[in-house]
């Protein structure tokens, strides 16, 4: 646990110092700058703070004049910290210039236009579709700032408007911190992860789980409940069965996925949440975040990007979710985002305006194989212990990207008949069967 706290303190010295840069430094060499990362000494009595520069008419100061100024401000940077953050003390900070490569690929993409995101992979939705150079020119007074990175198996991207390119290039690089440090604790092939950790030893005991962890395994069994049973994060050993972990899929032995399904059942899972543990009350279960690890991550990252200041922003997980926050300058009604059409026929099955929503698919074209022409994609009913069919793909629109996430699952195994009569009161559903027309549910 101490890790953890350990990065929350080091994102906190990360958010205010950007903070500070923004609103209280005004020392010419400086404008442009911002902080792509904080590494906090163990006993917290001192912090590196690496530097970056965004290249534009402004900047015209080499950066070693910028990271002699900030260091020159330290104490006044410790001061506004202190009040900030209400520390008794506050670590002493040594600026330094971020020449490794990662800093370099972080403002790459700067301004290259968001609708040349690759398709790679034919996922159900055009998560982009915007023309963000009008929407530039439409209010000269916000920048735009576009970045993307690999994480969780997916490509990340996050677009975002701000008063000044210093201000969002911290902002975007601060939430891809913190989706990394979701995949560092949620991810099931890093085995030093809090669930690895989980997998390994909920069988023999009652494991000490983070607050963050207890609170995530009590929504997936909320959801488990509530989707009679299709949505159920202890699906590990139907995924590791059918080759979908670490691989491509394949058919299995006939007698596989049966021996598997009874390895599998969120009513095994117990969470205690005033402890803080979880336990394994049958053997063999095996928690895959697949189903939610992306929204969740997603949902994170829009808190940051709020944390410093964005109030307009696109955050994409893949092919799979976006999360829209606020709305573009030139667009009041939303973000336009395209449902893709799962049929190929045409780009698009229809269009949502998103402002503060979610949207997420699933579908059967977006990871699965074929053997004699039958599609198996990788979306398993836990109950039946085979890939899921009657349905092409599932939008889900919500409030929070876990929920329009773990409910594009959950409808998708259930099926169209169970989404009419069950949908959820927090959600829009959008439904594509493999033997009817797409359309909404009323």
């Amino acid at each position: 646990m101490e890790s953890f706290r350990h990065q929350r303190a080091a994102g906190s010295l990360k958010r205010e110092i950007s903070r500070i840069l923004i609103e209280e430094i005004s020392d010419p060499a400086v404008v442009g700058v911002y902080v792509t990362k904080v590494e906090l000494s163990p006993d917290k009595q001192s912090a590196r703070v690496l530097i970056s520069s965004l290249e534009n008419d402004s900047m015209r100061d080499p950066p070693e004049d910028s990271v002699r100024a900030l260091q020159h401000a330290s104490g006044f940077i410790q001061r506004s910290l202190s009040a900030r953050l209400r520390m008794r003390n506050v670590p002493r900070l040594r600026f330094e210039q971020d020449r490794g490569k990662q800093a370099e690929d972080r403002v790459e993409m700067l301004l290259k236009r968001i609708q040349k995101r690759s398709r790679k992979g034919g996922g159900a939705l055009i998560l982009l579709c915007l023309a963000l150079a009008t929407s530039a020119r439409a209010d000269p007074g916000l920048a735009r700032f576009e970045s993307a990175t690999d994480v969780m198996g997916s490509e990340f991207r996050i677009a975002c408007y701000a008063p000044s390119l210093a201000q969002a290039a911290g902002a975007v690089t601060a939430a891809f911190d913190e989706v990394r440090r979701i995949d560092a604790f949620l991810s099931n092939y890093n085995p030093d992860s809090e669930l690895s950790r989980i997998n390994r030893e909920a069988h023999d005991r009652a494991v000490k789980i983070s607050a963050e962890m207890s609170d995530l395994l009590s929504a997936c069994k909320r959801y488990h409940r509530l989707s009679d049973g299709a949505f159920d994060i202890t699906i590990g050993a139907l995924v590791e069965t059918w080759g979908f972990f670490r691989g491509n899929g394949k058919i299995p032995n006939w007698w596989s996925p049966w021996l598997a399904r009874r390895k599998v059942g969120s009513q095994y899972l117990e969470v205690d949440g005033a402890n803080q543990t979880v336990r394994f009350l049958r053997g063999g279960l095996s928690l895959d975040p697949g189903g939610i690890g992306k929204g969740y991550a997603v949902d994170k990252a829009s808190v940051v990007l709020r944390e410093y200041g964005i109030e307009q922003a696109l955050i994409s997980a893949g092919t799979s979710s976006i999360y829209a926050l606020g709305s573009p300058p030139d667009s009041k009604g939303g973000w336009p985002v395209n449902i893709r059409d799962p049929s190929g026929k045409s780009d698009a099955v229809a269009e949502v305006q998103l402002i503060d929503k979610s949207l997420s698919t699933s579908g059967s074209d977006e990871k699965y194989f074929e053997v004699d022409g039958k599609r198996y994609p990788h979306i398993i009913d836990p109950r039946t212990g085979h890939p899921s069919e009657g349905m092409r793909s599932v939008s889900v629109v919500s409030a929070r990207t876990i929920d329009s996430e773990a409910w594009a699952t959950a409808i998708f195994v259930n099926g169209a008949n169970w989404a009419r009569n069950h949908r959820p009161e927090i959600a829009q559903v959008f439904l594509c069967p493999a033997d009817e027309a797409c359309g909404w549910i009323e």
